[in-house]
């Protein structure tokens, strides 16, 4: 690492870590509802701040002069954030309108694919936690050819891969089986080409493709030309930040910042 980015490495994990310390005296309100509103309009900066700090500290050569340092941002993170958080969360989620306060993901195609008269493309990217979103979001309004808003809903729980891309997909009927299975529609949705079936029997005119085989194609135009001709729904599937976390933990922070890439 160049002089430069060294200091720019450290002064981001420096700032950071100095973000985190405030968030030591963390104050998690009553109820769902002032709980979303609080973390939409600013705890998700401390999730940010947090993802910020170890994505610079896993970027230094030497890391023993921040081992201290890191010690008590995670000390401040785990008990004095999540430690209070967590609890209010979890009691919140049981309240008796908890349904009514955010859009649900099982909603999702009816709510913005379904009357869409445009093409539509849906990328799904797997683990993508809303402050990653808002740092995505934050980009594309600085794109002048980009108008971009930035909206959130609840997701199924339990809230894991296969269930929450079953629910993102048309259905009357979402179901988790005794044994584990997510049927859509008495469907089981495991891949692209199974999900693809349930999509198609709402939306025939559409597909859905994966990710790094879409990357692949731009140096093949017509290829990339021949997957949306003629769609109206294209669904693509992006695991650049679960890939990473579910066999290299230490990998995620970076990968976040790639998948915004």
């Amino acid at each position: 690492m160049r002089f430069g980015e060294k200091f720019a490495s450290t002064y981001e994990l420096l700032s950071s870590a100095y973000q985190l310390i405030l968030a030591a005296g963390y104050t998690c309100p009553d109820g769902f509802k002032a709980i979303i509103s609080q973390y939409r309009s600013a705890d998700y900066q401390i999730d940010t701040q947090y993802r910020r700090f170890y994505y610079c500290f896993d970027k230094l050569e030497d890391t023993g002069s921040f081992r201290k340092l890191r010690n008590l941002v995670e000390n401040i993170y785990t008990t004095e954030y999540l430690g209070k958080q967590l609890p209010q969360w979890n009691t919140g989620i049981m309240e008796r309108d908890t349904l009514t306060v955010l859009p649900l993901q099982r909603n999702f195609f009816a709510r913005y694919v379904k009357n869409n008269k445009d093409r539509t493309v849906v990328i799904i990217s797997d683990a993508m936690r809303y402050e990653v979103g808002r740092q995505l979001f934050a980009k594309m309004q600085d794109n002048p050819k980009c108008t971009a808003r930035l909206d959130c809903m609840l997701s199924t729980l339990p809230s894991y891969t296969r269930l929450g891309m079953a629910a993102m997909l048309p259905h009357t009927k979402l179901e988790l089986t005794d044994d584990g299975k997510e049927l859509v529609d008495g469907v089981y949705c495991t891949d692209n080409a199974t999900r693809q079936s349930v999509l198609q029997a709402a939306v025939p005119q559409s597909s859905c493709e994966s990710f790094n085989v879409i990357k692949r194609m731009n140096k093949d135009k017509a290829a990339l030309r021949e997957v949306f001709t003629g769609k109206q729904v294209v669904y693509i599937y992006h695991d650049q930040i679960d890939a990473h976390g579910e066999h290299t933990e230490d990998e995620v922070f970076s990968a976040c910042e790639k998948a915004i890439a």
